[in-house]
């Protein structure tokens, strides 16, 4: 679908369109407090509610167009804010890579991942949405992200595009939801501008990005308390367990060692591959199943209760250089990419 017009009417048009599933996220979200947490709905967005000025301050776009999402779908903006933090989290996957120069075969920039998460209360995967932002106020973005929730992936038409990588960290505080600050980077047209976002966001919690654009390739470990930037020439790739010691201080320790396997196996496939990286062989390495059932794809475990499975959702790769988001509903080893311009 496509938004344009100011923020809230963006926001609007977006809830109209998306209500019924943004609706149905919710309520997947109500069962899992309900079966698998002893905390309840009603806690949870009282909540979520402290976040919202947090947010107003430190972005009025995003702000107005949560206003216009809860307003178009009639969902209270203490629910759409309860989704937007990502909470519960029974564990999180994402494999996510940047390549470009050397390491390519025609020297351009390739970013991709596998969007890997919880089948609930994500409902499998059916409440993903893709939106294309026409903005006048910023580049236009093709936003990926599940139904109510700012954004989580994409690519603008600066060529900038932005992964998530979750870190399980001990310790989270009142602040910006990370989903939040994710969109305020999605409006920037710069490696340094998205930096910039990032570094005075005041995030609730530890978070990973892997950052492309035609300008170069970035890779941003936020802490509680710290931030840590790396900018290598043509590679580099993360999974979610902190990559630099700065930040290992905040992990879980009892997600790490799945964390560890798949980015040991994304790193082994890019090295060997260098010099010969292109689209078509970046997307097979998104379906590799070494190692399962810690694997680049994630397929869910049954020997783990429901809660507790999950598999990859959706598989993207993004081209700066000209625009182009490659993404495949689903496992990428079951389904096809399909291409769409920012």
């Amino acid at each position: 679908m496509e938004v344009r017009g100011s923020p809230y009417d963006r926001g609007f048009k977006y809830g109209v369109y998306n209500r019924e599933k943004l609706k149905k996220h919710v309520e997947s979200h109500k069962d899992f407090y309900a079966k698998y947490t002893t905390t309840t709905w009603d806690g949870a967005t009282r909540e979520a509610a402290k976040f919202i000025q947090p947010t107003k301050d430190y972005s009025e776009i995003v702000w107005n167009e949560l206003r216009g999402t809860a307003d178009g779908s009639g969902v209270p903006l203490a629910e759409l804010m309860v989704i937007t933090l990502f909470d519960p989290r029974p564990g999180a996957g994402c494999t996510a890579f940047a390549v470009r120069d050397g390491a390519t075969i025609d020297g351009l920039t390739y970013v991709g991942q596998n969007n890997d998460e919880a089948i609930d209360p994500w409902m499998s995967g059916d409440c993903t949405t893709l939106t294309r932002y026409v903005q006048s106020d910023a580049p236009n973005a093709l936003i990926y992200t599940y139904a109510g929730i700012p954004a989580m992936m994409g690519i603008n038409s600066a060529g900038l595009c932005v992964l998530l990588n979750a870190l399980v960290s001990k310790e989270s505080r009142i602040g910006v939801p990370n989903l939040v600050v994710v969109r305020e980077v999605m409006n920037q047209d710069s490696l340094d501008g998205a930096l910039h976002e990032i570094e005075r966001s005041n995030m609730s919690s530890a978070q990973n990005f892997v950052i492309g654009s035609p300008e170069g390739i970035m890779d941003v470990e936020y802490y509680p308390d710290g931030i840590k930037t790396y900018r290598p020439k043509d590679m580099l790739w993360h999974t979610n367990h902190c990559l630099y010691s700065e930040g290992k201080r905040y992990e879980d320790d009892d997600f790490r060692s799945n964390s560890v396997t798949r980015c040991s196996r994304i790193e082994a496939l890019l090295r060997a591959g260098k010099g010969r990286l292109d689209l078509k062989t970046l997307q097979g390495f998104l379906s590799d199943h070494e190692g399962m059932p810690d694997s680049v794809c994630w397929h869910p475990n049954p020997a783990k209760p429901r809660e507790k499975r999950l598999k990859t959702l959706d598989s993207m790769i993004y081209l700066p250089e000209s625009r182009e988001a490659w993404i495949a509903k689903g496992n990428p080893c079951e389904t096809a990419f399909v291409m769409y311009s920012a």
